[in-house]
């Protein structure tokens, strides 16, 4: 029986609208993939020091009777077909092809994390698929695709720091509260449910509160930068996409 999935497709180098037309053709010219429905192309700016210019991006709903790990392969075959990477990681690319949902499928592996971990404070994944699954419902934050994306327009969009210490929170606080549109704090454990922060970063065990832990903080909102070499990097990247 073939499952409903949903792929996120981006790029900023070279014909990037091309490479989105060729690799759509390649899927659906693929046995056992049937592509439905795409989303018109929106055109997105960088997130990243190294990331380039501004990026297209879009999104598709493909059907298919493919397990997941075998249409990553299909997947990442097509970018290679799109031109070799080079650079940093997060550097340029001509296309990126991420596979956001399976179903309603749960993966963590180290080849393949599903539902994809960032599409919930993605904008630049949000955007476009809202208009073509707005009502799909992530497994795992219980919202609709729609949803998520309209947390995401409040201002100021609100970061909470939770977990290590005081002194170490403040200072991330500082360093992050220079961007304009945005509320960083450090999270109160009794804040209402209905009032909790976009984004909750937990930042590692604390000797303050030894009984806190990441999975027992609230699992809409919070986001694990513990093993994150600079936690306000990311975490700058990570608002940049929120932001749109």
């Amino acid at each position: 029986m073939a499952v409903r999935c949903y792929i996120a497709l981006g790029g900023n180098v070279g014909d990037v609208e091309q490479n989105f037309r060729a690799a759509l053709a390649e899927l659906t010219a693929t046995p056992g993939i049937e592509v439905f429905e795409v989303s018109p192309t929106l055109r997105t700016q960088p997130v990243g020091q190294w990331a380039g210019t501004d990026f297209l991006n879009a999104a598709a709903r493909v059907d298919t009777v493919l397990e997941p790990f075998d249409l990553l392969e299909v997947l990442q075959r097509l970018e290679r077909q799109a031109g070799p990477r080079t650079g940093p990681r997060w550097g340029p690319r001509g296309l990126d092809l991420d596979l956001i949902f399976y179903g309603d499928r749960t993966i963590d592996d180290s080849r393949l994390q599903i539902p994809h971990p960032a599409c919930w404070y993605r904008r630049f994944v949000l955007d476009p698929l809202a208009a073509i699954a707005g009502e799909v419902r992530h497994p795992t934050k219980d919202l609709t695709i729609t949803e998520l994306q309209a947390r995401l327009l409040r201002r100021p969009l609100r970061l909470s720091l939770t977990g290590a210490t005081r002194p170490v929170r403040e200072r991330y606080v500082r360093l992050l509260a220079a961007g304009s549109g945005i509320e960083v704090r450090s999270w109160n454990s009794e804040q209402a449910a209905e009032d909790l922060p976009e984004i909750l970063a937990w930042l590692g065990p604390s000797d303050e509160a030894p009984d806190l832990r990441f999975d027992r903080l609230p699992p809409l909102p919070r986001l694990d930068v513990s093993s994150v070499p600079d936690p306000v990097l990311f975490l700058r990247d990570v608002l940049r996409s929120a932001l749109g």
